[in-house]
């Protein structure tokens, strides 16, 4: 039963209260000069605002949240955005949903529900066994900031699964998405630029220029790539939207010229970025976008990407240099790259290959059927007196940043909780390319996007860098939504072919004989 009067009247006197409280506490600290409790309590105000004020938008902020690479200082820990919205969020679920609404219900497979389970009821035996990770709040290096994120990324499965969607609201989400990459572009920029200004943002949000970092505390930059992840970030995603909002085979259409200019413009910030990885993922994307529209006639993509990349190796060695930035993305290509910029690519491939190497001879035979989770301890890490640079490559190894996405899964999950990861990350997968260009489909343009996102996301997670503890978070939020609009998508189109059906019945039945 619905009881919209008794929500609007809760919702006033909570705010009325809390706007009472504040008042007396901010007139009670500002007296006594104790501004750190201010900071809080404001930061507590703003959550209720964005409670209150943007309805159901809130869920399509909070997913796009997920995109933002800083944290937030909060009671002795940082958080991420996503993880603070989170918070409001199931509190925001449970009241509005669950207690006055009563309209919750989940519609999560039985499927994902098994496969989830498998490696979620390992990863929760070794939460138990590390108490969540020792110090709940603090560093990543104990666990506990990983097993939050992944909890948390768990929980915006379920709620997105349970609340009502409209798909008008949720059409939004490619551009929310598009907004906090060029919000964290933008403070890179500003803290590279201007490095002074990292003592006024970090103490508020992290994610300011590692570069901007080290000429601040170094007096100069000792990176000789110079390179900002945060271009490959805004580059990829405005590729993707670009993708996901027509046709491959309309790109060189005079018509959509604009968005021929926003696709170049993200392949430029992707090269500029300097990140292999940035480059590669967006060719995926291209490949995964070719498999949408052109089922198997994709596969004609991959010499066109292969003759398009090597041309830039041809242009910077037989015409210009391009810039630095550019030549580290591109090293792994054959060619006469700039020699700190191969040497620099090298360097990272050894780092590689060592780490993986101590990984599978240390680590992976003492935990190979449950993995080790998040834990972590201390005296594992002691200084070699033989070799003091190994310090490096296990303390590494320790805290799961194994370079490599199957390696951490099985170091995080073991061989039982992978084939779980596995198969569940499969499925996925599938359900990605099964999208299409509808008329009249509300949320056809997030679907799409999502759909490429995460095809990316999945795929390249595999060989990539990233660990469990920083993909599953992500992938647990977006599949929650693509899922659901998925659903959402294939019933609107029974519905419309039935409705079709039927008055195609009644024609026929009137027309005269």
């Amino acid at each position: 039963m619905k009881t919209p009067a008794l929500g609007q009247q809760f919702k006033t006197l909570l705010l009325w209260s809390a706007g009472l409280l504040l008042a007396i506490f901010l007139g009670w600290k500002t007296g006594s000069e104790n501004y750190r409790l201010l900071i809080l309590f404001a930061v507590i105000a703003i959550g209720l605002s964005i409670w209150f004020f943007t309805g159901r938008f809130f869920w399509v902020l909070t997913i796009a949240s997920s995109f933002l690479g800083g944290t937030f200082p909060l009671l002795g820990g940082s958080f991420t955005p996503f993880q603070i919205l989170m918070m409001i969020g199931v509190v925001k679920f449970v009241i509005e949903d669950v207690i006055l609404k009563r309209r919750s219900r989940m519609s999560v497979g039985r499927f994902d529900l098994l496969m989830i389970g498998g490696f979620m009821g390992v990863l929760t035996l070794h939460a138990l066994h590390h108490r969540f990770g020792m110090r709940f709040l603090g560093s990543s290096i104990w666990g506990g900031r990983n097993y939050v994120s992944v909890y948390v990324g768990l929980a915006a499965f379920f709620v997105v699964q349970s609340i009502p969607m409209n798909p008008k609201v949720w059409a939004k989400l490619p551009y929310a998405v598009l907004a906090v990459t060029t919000f964290d572009l933008f403070i890179s920029l500003i803290t590279t630029i201007f490095p002074s200004s990292i003592y006024k943002i970090y103490p508020f949000y992290s994610a300011v220029s590692t570069l901007g970092i080290e000429e601040l505390l170094q007096g100069q930059t000792t990176d000789v790539t110079g390179r900002l992840g945060s271009f490959g970030n805004f580059g990829f995603i405005l590729v993707t939207i670009v993708l996901a909002s027509m046709p491959l085979r309309q790109i060189l259409n005079p018509g959509r010229f604009l968005r021929f200019i926003c696709l170049i413009g993200g392949l430029v910030a992707v090269l500029f970025s300097g990140f292999r990885s940035a480059v590669i993922e967006t060719v995926i994307g291209f490949l995964a976008a070719g498999i949408r529209d052109l089922k198997y006639a994709a596969v004609a993509l991959l010499p066109l990407f292969a003759v398009l990349l090597l041309s830039l190796s041809v242009v910077n060695s037989q015409f210009f240099h391009l810039p630095k930035q550019i030549q580290r993305g591109l090293a792994f290509l054959p060619g006469k790259w700039d020699v700190d910029m191969a040497l620099n690519a090298e360097a990272s491939n050894d780092f590689r290959r060592r780490v993986w190497s101590l990984w599978m001879t240390d680590y992976f035979p003492v935990h190979p059927w449950l993995g080790r989770g998040f834990g972590f301890r201390s005296e594992w890490a002691k200084q070699s007196v033989i070799n003091p640079m190994a310090i490096d490559y296990q303390q590494t190894v320790e805290v799961g940043n194994i370079h490599n996405g199957l390696f951490a899964a099985v170091d995080a999950f073991g061989i039982v909780g992978t084939i779980f990861f596995v198969v569940w990350n499969l499925r996925i997968l599938a359900r990605t390319f099964r999208v299409s260009f509808r008329r009249n489909d509300g949320a056809g343009m997030a679907l799409r996007f999502l759909a490429l996102y995460l095809a990316v996301w999945i795929i390249s997670y595999w060989v990539g860098a990233l660990n469990v503890g920083l993909f599953l978070p992500q992938e647990f939020a977006l599949v929650g939504v693509f899922l659901r609009l998925q659903d959402m998508a294939a019933s609107d189109f029974v519905q419309s072919e039935h409705a079709g059906k039927v008055q195609q019945d009644v024609h026929e039945e009137l027309a005269p004989v």
